[in-house]
Order: structure tokens, then C-alpha cells, then sequence
């Protein structure tokens, strides 16, 4: 299911991203690649296939084991869903290969068993990659929408290789691949084409408690080698609308919100190697610093909750160097996991129409996250030598997000920076002091959905700091 927020890049068709959507012709697709380019005016056409009956889950009594091998007798005892419809290469022709799909599900998850038969399992392919990946590959996904809203949702595929994908379907055709989630999958090549075999926990979705429920539901198979994309109800190209036209999955009964709680802690030790002046008081060449943190998931009523205290970004990629030459700051964007996930919360601009196909508009940015642990802001650029942090350390952070209702979405980010110090010399002559003060940064973010996409945006964003001393 594909993101990158836009679905001109082709979501539905694009909303469901999956590698071969990011392949070669640059179609940036997964289940988000459910939603293909849009015409900036579209024709209000009929659906051109009949409506799809309702799936049912069946509740399993003995354990399921997720290894791809789909031998567990409650896949006999499931009806699958076998109505696949190309949106490629042949717009609502019949898929050339048949797919078969199960769903079950017992008190703590729901279960996926998918059968993609194959007349030529050789030509499979099969290609190794990140989690996310955008390789080509043959890929299997299914899109969620547990709170049945039919505009926001989840996505999860697995490719024949046994690569994971995931990501967050919001506004009926949008998509973000920046959401990670906890679940199993498994995939295996076999003489009829391959299998897939999905465990997805409760705890991971966000629905509604209730003894009955009924979800949103929808399935894609990609066949790169054919370049064909299959659904069981799919966007017409010329037509506005995914997540809304999700069939209904019913049988999840008896089934509530999960409580789960993931910690994630970690101890570093960095050595600094670094060239320096002869004269240089500061040079200390192989000094080592300890350090040590962690990050929280869980679950706060209806909401996600994220926290960090003293989080370590070494993995991320490093920012590109720049000569910033105005009086303006520069620009990077964000890629530290805390703050991408679920950043589209914050995002402005782009939640009414799904489709912004050729504006040229730029994305208005009210929260600009990267100023949370930034580079220590006094300038020392007086000075002969200087010993200063590369960074201001995030002493603590906590972000909520989520539905408070349905059609109610709630974001907050709250995060305290610590008070840098830093050393500098001049003519021989050393002197200490505060580099970046104590710093409060706070944004609160609400969205009420109406029907149309239509949308009421409200926000607030407070940031403090602590009294600048020194030099």
C-alpha cells in the first residue's frame, strides 16, 4: 500500500505500496499502490463489477502455525475469496492466475492464508529486500479498515520471498508506509505458485469494542513479471475512491482491543577519532562516552502511545552538508523513527481532495520536527577553537495519536531538550558556556472528518525555552 502522501504518485492503486510499484517505472504503489494516478477532473463512473458478497472469518480452536504452509485444518474449513480483477495491464479483465484467500482468527489475532496458484512457479520472483522494501517482486497484501469508517485503515503484505510491509491507509485513497507493526508472516514457493501465511495480533489494529463486528476488507496479488496488479475491488482509474469500497469482512465476533507493551531499550559506547590543530586545547583524540536509553509502545485507550527517553538516532542516515549562506535555516527532512512514525497526523494541506495531481503545492509546514534536537544554536564563529555537542540531547519525548472518535483524529508530540554547554578559545584563553538552553516543545493537533473528505483542522503549538547565560 503505497504513501508518500500523495496519491498522485498512485495510491490506490497506490495505496497499498509494494515493491513493484516502486520499480522501474516509478509507480509508487503497495496496497497503497491500490490508488493509480487520478485526473485532476474525474468522470463519476459506475463501479464496473458487480458488488462483492460479504467475507466471512472463522474462529479457529487450535493453534496456527505461521511457517507458509497453509496445512492447518481450519484453511479447509474457511470459504475463500477467489474474485480477483486486474486494474493492469487490462483494467476489470479476470487475473490470469487464480488466488485464493482464508481468513481466521482466534481470541488474540487474525490470521491470513493465501493461495497464489502459479502455471509457471520458475518465473516467480522472488528478490530479498528491506522491510518496506521497492524491489520488484511477486507480492501479496490485504487492506484493513477495522473501525469500518470506509476512508482510514491498515495494510500488511508479504512478498514470495518472505519480505514484510506495512503502512496506514488514510483519507479513502492515501496511504503512509512510515507505521511498523508487530505481526508474522511467511511465505513458500512450492510446484502450484506460492503461499502466504499472515498472523496480525489485536493489539496491533485500532477498531471499536463490541461483540459484532464487521470490517472493511480488500486483496491484492502482483504479478511484476506480467506487470499485473490484482484486486478483489480495485479503483478505476478514472473513478475517485479506495478505502470506501472495501468489501465487508464479518465473523469477527467476540474479539476485543488488545493491551500490548513494547520496550525497547539500548546501551551504546562511542569512541571519537578526529584530526586535530597542533594548538587545538580541545583535541582529545579516542575519547569514549557510555550511553544508554529506550523507547515505549502501547496502547492508551483508543490512542498509540510513543515515548522515548534519551533516544539514540546513530542508525539513521546522516543530513547532506550544506553551506547555508541566508538568513534563513536550512531545511532537512525528517528521518528519525520517533518522530516519522505516524507523522502524516501533522501533516496540513492535503487531507480534502485525494488527488493533487499536477498543483504544484507545496505542503504548508506548521511542525517543523527536526528543531526538536537540533545542532546547539549559539554562534562561536568568533572564536579560534571551539568544543561543542553535535547535537542537543532529547532528554525525554511522548507522542500520542490515533481516533478519540470515529471521524476524531488526535495527535500530540511533547518533548524536553536539555541545557547544552559547550567550551571555546581564544588567543590562548578558555572559557564555558550554555550553547542551547532548556527547551519545551509541544504540538497538539485535532482533525474532525465529515463526509466528502471534508475535513476541521485545529492546532497548537507551544515552545519554550530556559534563560540564555553566559559568554
Amino acid at each position: 500500500m503505497a504513501r508518500n502522501r500523495a496519491p498522485a504518485h498512485g495510491v490506490v492503486s497506490s495505496s497499498m505500496r509494494t515493491p513493484a510499484a516502486r520499480s522501474t517505472a516509478g509507480l509508487r504503489a503497495r496496497f497503497a499502490a491500490l490508488l493509480p494516478m487520478l485526473a485532476l477532473t474525474t468522470a463519476a463512473t459506475a463501479d464496473p463489477a458487480p458488488p462483492v458478497p460479504p467475507m466471512v472469518a472463522v474462529r479457529t480452536s487450535t493453534p496456527i502455525k505461521v511457517d507458509g504452509v497453509l496445512d492447518e485444518p481450519v484453511w479447509r474449513a474457511a470459504v475463500p475469496m477467489t474474485r480477483f480483477l486486474q486494474t493492469d495491464a487490462h483494467e476489470g479483465e479476470a487475473a490470469t492466475e487464480s488466488t485464493e484467500v482464508r481468513i481466521a482468527f482466534d481470541d488474540d489475532a487474525l490470521y491470513v492464508g493465501a493461495r497464489m496458484w502459479d502455471d509457471h512457479p520458475d518465473s516467480i520472483q522472488a528478490r530479498l529486500q528491506r522491510r518496506d522494501g521497492g524491489v520488484s517482486s511477486d507480492v501479496f497484501i490485504i487492506g484493513l479498515d477495522p473501525y469500518h469508517d470506509r476512508r482510514s485503515g491498515y495494510y500488511f503484505w508479504v512478498s514470495a520471498a518472505g519480505v514484510l510491509g506495512d503502512g496506514l491507509l488514510y483519507n479513502d485513497t492515501w496511504s503512509d508506509d512510515s507505521w511498523d507493526g508487530v505481526w508474522e508472516g511467511r511465505a513458500r514457493i512450492d510446484d502450484h505458485g506460492w503461499t502466504a501465511e499472515m498472523r496480525i495480533p489485536f493489539s496491533q489494529l485500532r477498531f471499536r469494542p463490541g461483540a459484532t463486528q464487521v470490517w472493511g476488507v480488500d486483496f491484492r496479488r502482483d504479478i511484476p513479471r506480467r506487470l499485473e496488479r490484482d484486486y478483489v475491488v480495485y479503483q478505476p482509474k478514472k473513478d475517485n475512491g479506495f478505502v470506501s469500497r472495501f468489501p465487508e469482512l464479518h465473523g469477527l465476533d467476540g474479539i476485543d482491543p488488545r493491551q500490548a507493551l513494547e520496550i525497547v531499550p539500548y546501551v551504546t559506547v562511542k569512541s571519537t577519532h578526529e584530526v586535530f590543530d597542533a594548538g587545538d586545547p580541545f583535541k582529545n583524540d579516542g575519547k569514549t562516552a557510555p550511553d544508554a536509553g529506550g523507547d515505549l509502545r502501547t496502547r492508551v485507550g483508543p490512542l498509540t502511545l510513543n515515548a522515548t527517553v534519551n533516544p539514540d538516532f546513530g542508525q539513521v542516515e546522516v543530513d547532506p552538508a550544506v553551506v547555508n549562506l541566508s538568513d534563513v535555516e536550512s531545511y532537512f527532512p525528517e528521518k528519525r523513527p520517533f518522530f516519522t512514525e505516524n507523522a502524516r497526523v501533522f501533516s496540513f494541506g492535503n487531507e480534502g481532495a485525494n488527488d493533487y495531481w499536477g498543483f504544484n503545492w507545496p505542503d504548508p509546514q506548521f511542525f517543523y520536527s527536526r528543531r526538536i534536537g537540533r545542532a546547539p544554536q549559539r554562534d562561536l564563529s568568533d572564536f579560534d577553537y571551539t568544543d561543542v555537542p553535535i547535537a542537543t540531547r532529547i532528554l525525554g519525548a511522548a507522542k500520542l495519536t490515533g481516533k478519540l472518535l470515529p471521524g476524531l483524529n488526535f495527535g500530540t508530540v511533547q518533548a524536553l531538550t536539555a541545557r547544552e554547554t559547550g567550551q571555546a578559545s581564544t588567543n590562548g584563553m578558555v572559557s564555558t558556556g550554555p550553547v542551547e538552553p532548556l527547551t519545551y516543545y509541544g504540538v497538539v493537533r485535532g482533525l474532525r472528518e465529515f463526509k466528502d473528505r471534508r475535513n476541521v483542522v485545529s492546532t497548537a503549538g507551544p515552545r519554550s525555552t530556559g534563560v540564555r547565560s553566559g559568554w
